[in-house]
């Protein structure tokens, strides 16, 4: 786990600004108490998008299905030449 202190960059480059706001976030993170209202929200929103990611992802690959199926029926030569 992170401690809070000073950061390990140095805060005039992009990494340690980047480091310095995700050390305030985390701290302000762990400062909520657990099962706040904010948290429901967010946890409401985050099975929302990983549903649609999900959902995105089957159809995605059911296309793909369906497009190569359908290539080899038609390449499939059904004269039987009796």
């Amino acid at each position: 786990m992170l401690t809070p202190g000073p950061c390990y960059l140095s805060p005039a480059t992009p990494a340690g600004y980047a480091e310095l706001l995700i050390r305030s976030r985390i701290s302000s993170a762990l400062a909520r108490p657990n099962g706040s209202a904010r948290d429901l929200g967010a946890s409401a929103i985050e099975w929302v998008v990983i549903s649609a990611l999900l959902v995105a992802i089957a159809v995605a690959v059911g296309g793909i299905l369906i497009g190569k199926l359908r290539a080899k029926a038609t390449s499939i030569n059904l004269d039987q030449g009796i």
